[in-house]
């Protein structure tokens, strides 16, 4: 059982990646709402079995955990633009706004706009990146300095109204992915 949760965890962190660069790079402009939740559905399913396959399982040996490290960091950071776009675009249909597929660059009409906040992707996968670092290092208190420089960084933007709900709806998806990645490696040690 604790190999077959690392394997899903690998398969994961691959599918994570593949499904994101499907979803973003090649169908970006008619890319729905629904193959967007399709898309994180499969990093989601994957992390949840390999929970529950660590939780059965005898604890896993140190290589089998160094691999399960690694494949969380990887996992944390590849599923998490899926998690939290999707969850950004099903912010903007319950706000009542229409995702149309043209991207205006407004930032007060669409939270999950681009080009509201730029740069968001890189900086949430290196925010996934730390955040899942500091947990595998034994330094939750990381997560603090981690939001708290993001937050300081972006403040001058969060005065709109969709900026705002933007950060706070992807910091929050983020940071409850890689937490979610890298729990895996707990169930593996118990």
């Amino acid at each position: 059982m604790t190999v077959a949760a690392v394997i899903l965890l690998c398969v994961a962190a691959v599918a994570g990646g593949v499904a994101w660069y499907l979803v973003e790079h090649a169908r970006r402009p008619e890319a729905s709402t629904r193959v967007w939740l399709a898309g994180a559905a499969v990093p989601i399913v994957l992390v949840a079995a390999a929970a529950l396959f660590g939780l059965g399982g005898d604890p896993a040996g140190t290589a089998l955990l160094n691999v399960a490290r690694v494949a969380a960091v990887v996992t944390a950071i590849t599923g998490g633009s899926l998690v939290a776009t999707s969850l950004l675009r099903v912010a903007d249909r319950s706000t009542g706004v229409i995702d149309d597929g043209d991207s205006t660059g407004d930032a007060s009409a669409n939270v999950s706009d681009p080009q509201t906040l730029r740069g968001g992707t890189s900086i949430g996968a290196l925010e996934r990146l730390a955040v899942a670092v500091t947990i595998l290092a034994g330094w939750p208190e990381g997560i603090a300095v981690v939001l708290g420089g993001k937050g300081i960084g972006r403040f001058p933007e969060l005065s709109q109204s969709a900026a705002a709900e933007r950060f706070i709806i992807g910091t929050l998806a983020s940071v409850l992915w890689a937490v979610a990645s890298v729990g895996v490696v707990f169930t593996l040690q118990s």
